[in-house]
C-alpha cells in the first residue's frame, strides 16, 4: 500500500513539471525547453516498472528512435519524450511537429496518472522492479544510450537509483528478518552508489548533474562498476521477501 502510494504521488507530481517542459515546446523557447526535460522525467524514472507494465505507454513516451518496430516510420510513429529531445539537441529547433508532440505527450501521461492506481503490485514485482531499475541503469544510463542528445543521463540514473531504493526500504523489515546479512549488504551498496553519483551533482540538493558527455571513460566504469555491485545482491531480494 506504501509503494502504491508513492508510485501515485510520482506519477501526480509529474504531470506538472512535464507541463512546463510542453508549454515550453508549444511556446517555440528551445532554451526554456531544454532546462525543464530532465526534470519533467524524475517521476517516470523513479516507478519506471510500474510504468512499463501498462505495455502501451512505455512506447509512446519514452522509446528511443532505434526501438521502434519494424515498419514503423521516425517521422510518423516516434512519439513522445526522446523525440522532442532530438528536436531540441540536435536539430535545435522546434517546428509545428513539435508543438503536437507536446501536446500528445501530456495526454499520455494524463492516461498515465489516471491507471498507476490499477497497477498490480506484490511484494515480488517490487523486489523484481527495484532489480529491473539498476538493468535500465546499466544498459541505458551508464552507456549515454538513454539522453543521447541531452545528455542528462545522471539525472535518469539517480531517479532510477532512488526508484529502487524505495522498493527497497519498503520491503526492508520483511528481508531484515529472512536475510540480514544480504540487508546490511544493500544498505552498504545503495550508500556507496549515491555517493559515487553525488560526486557528479552540480547542485548538491536538486537535479543538475553534469552533462554526461563530460564523463570520461574511466568514470563511467566507476560508476558501472558500482551499479554491478548493487545489482548483485539486489537480484536477491525477492527470494529474501517471500522466503
Amino acid at each position: 500500500a506504501a509503494y502504491r502510494q508513492y508510485v501515485q504521488a510520482q506519477a501526480d507530481a509529474t504531470l506538472p513539471k512535464v507541463k512546463v517542459f510542453t508549454d515550453a515546446v508549444r511556446a517555440g523557447d528551445v532554451e526554456a525547453a531544454k532546462k525543464a526535460y530532465a526534470e519533467s522525467r524524475i517521476g517516470w524514472e523513479r516507478t519506471e516498472p510500474v510504468a512499463e507494465s501498462f505495455g502501451d505507454i512505455d512506447p509512446k513516451v519514452d522509446v528511443r528512435e532505434d526501438g521502434l518496430e519494424d515498419g514503423q516510420d521516425p517521422a510518423k510513429d516516434w512519439t513522445g519524450w526522446h523525440r522532442l529531445e532530438k528536436a531540441l539537441w540536435q536539430d535545435k529547433k522546434i517546428g509545428a511537429r513539435e508543438k503536437e508532440l507536446a501536446g500528445l505527450l501530456d495526454k499520455d501521461l494524463a492516461d498515465w496518472v489516471k491507471r498507476v492506481g490499477k497497477a498490480e503490485i506484490t511484494p515480488t514485482s517490487m523486489a523484481n522492479g527495484a532489480k529491473e531499475l539498476l538493468d535500465e541503469v546499466a544498459s541505458g544510463k551508464v552507456t549515454g544510450e538513454e539522453e543521447r542528445y541531452s545528455h542528462t543521463d545522471l539525472v535518469d540514473f539517480k531517479a532510477n537509483v532512488e526508484g529502487a531504493q524505495k522498493s527497497f526500504e519498503l520491503l526492508k523489515p520483511v528481508a531484515r528478518k529472512n536475510d540480514p546479512k544480504l540487508v546490511t549488504e544493500l544498505d552498504k551498496q545503495f550508500a556507496a552508489l549515491n555517493t559515487l553519483l553525488d560526486q557528479y551533482r552540480d547542485d548538491k540538493t536538486g537535479y543538475v548533474f553534469t552533462s554526461y558527455d563530460k564523463v570520461g571513460k574511466e568514470q563511467r566504469k566507476e560508476l558501472s562498476d558500482g551499479v554491478n555491485a548493487l545489482a548483485e545482491p539486489l537480484s536477491k531480494l525477492a527470494a529474501a521477501v517471500v522466503k
